[in-house]
């Protein structure tokens, strides 16, 4: 099996985010033999899902956390029993493949119970009564696999043999008040002890030693349909074998079972496991349907998810739980911020526009050509974190790599970037709630918890009829969160120019910064197009002076 590693971008993902996981996941696999799973930590906004539409490519897995689960585990993925399985063929599977417990299920695999190896051979201890073939259900085919017996007659509708199990080996006189109709009749060589068995209509006649059974008895039990078997082990050895073709039904434990779901936290797993004392526990569907056995030794035996991190090195950006997992690697063009790892890892951080613009450098530096679709979505990231070049993110190698790109991809670059923005930057049907969660990033300067979105348009009018709930629901994150500020961009793309909106500390301050003044709640500031270039450095510069 392949080693897992997942990829995964930023909480509230973005293009470049989303765009860079695909396709850094993509190349990881094409590098090394690894299946490399993207993941995205949250929905697609508007820009993204019609990037991902446009060039045919799947959404990546939503994941929220690295805290191992369930379905981590390599779990034993045992075969179910039927519940009519004989516990001599249950004990001999326990035996052959070392398990602790057997899973009981129906024809669609629904867990119906559990047999483990301490109720197998507690029933062998147990001193159950002549019945117990009759009152457990046995069947003529655990019978017949437990003695190995060979079939010398079965009637076409076997009569259910609901009476005792009795070994005939006295005179003829004693047999008959010995063997009733209905009852298992063990036999060795005396003739007259057959004959009599099969007068009293005993529904089977087992034959021990190998003998056969007399022609003209055989037709006697062909009138009588008496089942007649042929086994080369003794009578004492027969009688003592036929209990385990007793079905597994008869002992297997059907209620209060324990049992797993795949999403469930192996920490959760775990606390219930230290409360309880079974070797094994079966996993299921919600649906109830068998999937797995797990026990202590997949728990101590786990390792840690393997997870490369993209567009984002900020812990309080990343996945929950991330210090359960291993980081491999770390691709981005951010500001080296507080991800910690144990041990030495692969960290490229570059100063440029785009982390797809480092993922598409990587092809290149390795002599992977991506397909169109990959190499697509890939411009698309750059354009989306450049601005098309008028973010003052964007470098010259951010220009030399999308064009380079483009032409694999097959992309008139401009008419794309147009369609795009006009797509992803529609507020059209846009809630508050919508525009405050879509882009948005947690920043934590000098102990202060500050919140940063940001909001692309072509219409920066569309944004007046909501700015008063903009400005509610700001102020409700801020103190439900217990922040410091929360500073909304509304960037128009095309006039290079955004409203910011600031709730909390900092407001005046943050306008003066950029030598403007603050009307109420907002200020304007041309040229104003980056967060993490323009806007995040003046936030920092204030918080620290605080």
């Amino acid at each position: 099996m392949k080693e897992k590693i997942y990829v995964t971008g930023h909480q509230n993902p973005d293009t470049d985010s989303v765009c860079s996981a695909i396709g850094y996941a993509y190349l990881k696999e094409r590098l090394e033999d690894v299946e490399a799973i993207p993941l995205r930590l949250g929905g697609l906004n508007q820009e993204t899902k019609f990037v991902l539409d446009y060039f045919g490519v799947e959404a990546p897995e939503i994941k929220d956390s690295m805290q191992p689960q369930v379905k981590d585990l390599d779990m034993d993925l045992d075969y179910g029993l039927s519940k009519d399985v004989s516990l001599y063929k249950a004990m001999e599977i326990i035996q052959r493949d070392d398990l602790g417990a057997l899973p009981i299920v129906d024809a669609e695999q629904q867990l119906e119970g559990i047999v483990t190896l301490s109720d197998i051979t507690k029933s062998y201890m147990e001193i159950w009564d002549d019945f117990i073939l009759g009152t457990s259900g046995t069947s003529l085919m655990n019978i017949t696999e437990v003695l190995s017996a060979e079939i010398l007659y079965k009637p076409e509708k076997t009569r259910p043999f609901h009476g005792k199990m009795s070994i005939i080996a006295m005179d003829p006189e004693e047999t008959k008040d010995l063997v009733s109709e209905g009852d298992i009749a063990i036999c060795g060589n005396r003739y007259d002890a057959r004959k009599a068995s099969i007068k009293s209509k005993a529904s089977i006649l087992i034959l021990t030693g190998g003998f056969q059974l007399e022609d003209e008895l055989l037709e006697e039990a062909k009138k009588k349909d008496v089942v007649v078997l042929s086994t080369q082990f003794s009578s004492f050895m027969a009688a003592r074998l036929l209990p385990q073709a007793v079905p597994v039904s008869h002992i297997m434990t059907s209620n209060n079972l324990v049992t797993f779901h795949p999403e469930e936290g192996v920490d959760d797993v775990s606390n219930i496991m230290s409360q309880t004392r079974f070797r094994a526990y079966p996993v299921v569907d919600y649906q109830e349907k068998y999937l797995g056995m797990i026990s202590r030794y997949h728990l101590i035996s786990l390792s840690p998810k393997k997870l490369i991190l993209v567009d984002h090195n900020e812990a309080n950006q990343s996945i929950d739980h991330i210090d359960q997992a291993e980081i491999l690697e770390i691709i981005d063009h951010h500001r080296v911020a507080n991800i910690f790892t144990d041990r030495p890892i692969y960290f490229r951080n570059e100063p440029v526009g785009s982390t797809a613009t480092i993922v598409s450098s990587m092809y290149f530096e390795s002599g992977v050509l991506p397909p169109k679709s990959i190499a697509g979505i890939l411009c698309a990231a750059i354009i989306s974190d450049t601005l098309l070049f008028k973010s003052p993110t964007a470098t010259k190698k951010d220009e030399i790599i999308l064009e380079r790109m483009a032409k694999i991809a097959q992309l008139d670059v401009e008419k794309f970037a147009m369609k795009m923005f006009r797509e992803g930057t529609s507020l059209e049907n846009k809630k508050p709630d919508d525009l405050l969660h879509s882009d948005v990033k947690r920043f934590v300067i000098n102990e202060h918890p500050i919140r940063v979105a940001q909001v692309f348009t072509v219409d920066m009018e569309s944004i007046e009829p909501i700015k008063e709930d903009l400005i509610e629901q700001m102020n409700k994150i801020l103190a439900n969160n217990n922040e410091k500020a929360f500073v909304l961009m509304i960037t128009d793309i095309f006039k290079e120019t955004s409203e910011v909106i600031v709730v909390g500390d900092y407001a005046n301050e943050l306008a003066e910064s950029f030598d403007e003044k603050l009307t109420g709640y907002s200020f304007m500031a041309d040229g104003l197009l980056s967060r993490k270039k323009q806007m995040i450095p003046k936030i920092t510069a204030i918080a620290e002076r605080n």
